[in-house]
């Protein structure tokens, strides 16, 4: 792929981890302007959560002029959010969901049409990068925070999400059919498995989605609570977690070439339960279980879609992807309500360690069901 298309993917993708873990770092913010519980906070983020796995299943058709109009569709929600009330909130970001929905899906869809069947690499990479823009998410957030305010942040939120639709419009071009037959003819010579598998990983997923949801919404809600710090700086103890995310994952981009993928993903779930059990149990080791939480989850989804991906035809992910999300919507949502209902914010993340758990008791059929498809 040419070098100009491929610095236009990468920037789209990067943006949209912004877009994407931002909010959670904005939340204590837009929480203390409208005097908003945890439960109505976790209803802005359900909200969100659901709009995107609809745009992933509206993303059909020329992925260029999706990419272009999911961002001119944030674009105007960002603007939307910053100029308006706590009562239009919901609906706003209802659409944040689905504009940076449409985006996230295109950008892995289109790697998949211009790479053909050597997709691995590109899209390790690819995802790196979504990674190095939800790690800036909570520093940007903490710079425009210190000396303004979370408009200003929406703000400027709208003004990236235009300059990525032009650049997606002008600097992208549809990869040749061709390709996505040819890729299409690679993917199905493993066959597709028994209908348990697609449910199989689909539930993982949706605990998995659901899981990195929860912690990148309400860690800056819970770092500010337990260290009682403001929210420039609990927005910025958050950004811990995305620390060990981000080097987690380009960590085990290079090793999984050499290590047994199955196992690595089983010992890192238990690893996961483990700093997440830390986290909501001992305060003073808070930013350190951050840091681990996230590198411990970071290789995770990869793992869990590329076994799938194995297994079962390509088509049939939209299934997995599309109830990953709303996982991504649930367990924020029940954490908010837990957090409301017992008035904290601890015993609402323990949805994280809990989901894990059941994580951890499925990990013996999936290593079950390779075994004997192997």
């Amino acid at each position: 792929m040419h070098k100009g298309r491929l610095v236009v993917l990468h920037a789209a993708f990067g943006l949209t981890g912004v877009l994407h873990a931002i909010g959670g770092a904005l939340l204590p913010a837009i929480a203390a302007s409208f005097g908003l519980s945890d439960s109505r906070s976790g209803t802005l983020f359900l909200c969100y959560y659901i709009g995107t796995p609809l745009g992933a299943l509206v993303c059909v058709g020329r992925h260029v002029r999706m990419l272009t109009a999911g961002f001119l569709l944030t674009a105007v929600v960002c603007w939307g959010i910053a100029a308006g009330g706590s009562a239009l909130l919901p609906v706003l970001f209802f659409a944040m969901g689905v504009g940076v929905g449409v985006p996230m899906t295109a950008v892995s869809m289109y790697a998949g049409r211009a790479f053909a069947g050597e997709t691995a690499a590109p899209l390790t990479l690819l995802n790196f990068t979504w990674s190095a823009g939800a790690l800036a998410a909570p520093l940007l957030a903490a710079r425009v925070l210190a000396g303004h305010g979370w408009r200003t942040a929406y703000g400027l939120l709208a003004v990236a999400a235009v300059v990525a639709a032009v650049a997606c419009w002008l600097g992208l071009q549809e990869p040749p059919e061709e390709a996505v037959v040819a890729a299409g003819e690679r993917e199905t010579e493993s066959g597709m498995g028994p209908w348990g598998v697609v449910v199989l990983f689909a539930f993982l997923a949706f605990l998995e989605v659901g899981i990195e949801n929860t912690t990148a919404t309400w860690m800056a809600s819970y770092a500010m609570r337990v260290a009682s710090t403001g929210a420039a700086k609990a927005a910025a103890s958050s950004s811990l977690y995305w620390c060990g995310f981000l080097a987690s994952r380009g960590l085990f981009a290079l090793l999984l070439t050499r290590m047994n993928a199955m196992r690595v993903l089983s010992v890192m779930v238990v690893a996961a339960l483990l700093a997440a059990g830390a986290l909501v149990s001992f305060t003073g080791v808070a930013p350190v279980a951050m840091l681990l939480l996230g590198a411990a989850l970071a290789p995770v989804f990869p793992l869990l879609i590329s076994r799938f991906f194995a297994r079962a035809q390509v088509k049939h992910s939209r299934w997995v992807l599309f109830v990953a999300g709303f996982g991504g919507s649930a367990l924020p949502w029940v954490t908010g309500l837990v957090s409301s209902s017992a008035n904290s914010l601890r015993l609402g993340l323990c949805t994280v360690p809990a989901a894990l758990v059941v994580m951890i008791c499925l990990m013996p059929l999936v290593r079950m069901r390779q075994k004997t498809e192997a």
